[in-house]
């Protein structure tokens, strides 16, 4: 994780506008003064910018969803005549949309797998990755549950992992919790988990970070199933929003949502500190922004390097790396790139490099 990351808030969209307000004047200012060459550069380009239309579709990530609709809200004010369509269905149908050629921006919060870049190649299809912002996971209770404040690795482990399928308490983790190195006994009080579906990069991130290691041990012991690492058995979603109304409704439950999705919602459900190994850290965006919060993950998106050129595209993308767009990535609830991502982000995109940059 990148440390010193920036998270400023106040920019308002009416700045933007009175931004760009401001720069036409100037600029038909100095062409009023200028050459006739300079005056007819003015014109073209002010012609350019009143005159881009198009169609951009933009599918994947729920957890970076929120980023590209404020992104596609300030871009639309500014260039009315560019059709952004949005959806959040999941960073796996992000990338299935991508290797059907459905799409020429694609959101994913983890990083490209590899067989998904494999179905791409296949395909023909190169593909341009960049950064856009930090994310923590939250797991979340619901505010009415007062025994639970903190969980470390394996405590999660016993109560949504594999091994815990068919533990219908939270004292029925007990047992396995103590084996592992847990922090119970857990109390009495029926467990119902919600969480992310399988399709949700969420998902997988929960899985990489909070549950890989001790599932894989586990697995070399011989005690845990080598296909799965999260318990069948529980509530899944693709919508935050419904996994916090079953953890609001529910006042022994337990799941996890991108942090962003849950600091808005602390009014109905609590959010855990985790132990990663030095001690419990609250999730806030301070610790996931210096990594001492232990689940956090980066945000990515990505374009069909076919279709980068696309004028539309382009500038939608132009305006999603540069200073004013990185604003919303906070509005949004979420962490800044450190100056190294952005950069590296900036430059994987002038030069249209393709594959894995990260």
């Amino acid at each position: 994780m990148n440390k010193n990351v920036t998270s400023n808030r106040q920019v308002s969209r009416f700045r933007w506008l009175t931004f760009v307000s401001l720069v036409g004047v100037i600029t038909l200012v100095a062409g009023a003064c200028g050459s006739s060459d300079s005056n007819s550069s003015s014109e073209s380009k002010s012609t350019a910018q009143q005159g881009l239309s198009g169609t951009i579709t933009v599918t994947g990530s729920s957890s970076v969803e929120p980023i590209t609709n404020l992104l596609a809200e300030a871009f639309s004010e500014v260039h009315p005549s560019v059709a952004i369509s949005v959806s959040g269905p999941g960073s796996g149908d992000g990338h299935k949309a991508a290797c059907a050629g459905e799409v020429p921006i694609w959101n994913s919060s983890r990083q490209i797998k590899d067989k998904e870049i494999d179905c791409l190649q296949e395909k023909g299809i190169d593909f341009i990755e960049f950064r856009v912002g930090i994310d923590g996971i939250s797991a979340i209770i619901s505010i009415e549950n007062d025994a639970i404040e903190c969980l470390n690795f394996a405590d999660l482990y016993s109560l949504v992992g594999v091994e815990a399928t068919g533990f219908s308490k939270w004292s029925d983790a007990n047992s396995l919790n103590a084996d592992i190195g847990g922090t119970g006994p857990f109390p009495e009080g029926d467990l119902e988990i919600f969480a992310p579906g399988e399709e949700s990069g969420t998902f997988d991130s929960f899985i990489e970070i909070a549950l890989e290691d001790v599932w894989e041990e586990r697995v070399e012991a011989g005690e845990a199933d080598a296909n799965y690492a999260v318990r069948p058995d529980y509530n899944a979603s693709a919508n935050d929003n419904v996994i916090i109304d079953g953890i609001a409704g529910n006042k022994y439950s337990l799941g996890w949502v991108g942090f962003a999705f849950a600091d808005v919602a602390r009014d109905r459900v609590a959010l855990l500190e985790v132990d990663g190994g030095d001690g419990c850290v609250a999730p806030s965006p301070a610790t996931i922004a210096d990594a001492s919060f232990p689940i956090a993950r980066f945000l990515y998106t990505y374009v069909d390097a076919a279709k980068a050129d696309d004028p539309a595209v382009k500038d939608f993308i132009d305006y999603m790396l540069s200073d004013e767009g990185q604003k919303y990535v906070v509005e949004a609830g979420y962490v800044n790139l450190s100056e190294e991502d952005i950069t590296q982000s900036r430059a994987s995109w002038a030069n249209r490099t393709t594959g894995k940059t990260f």
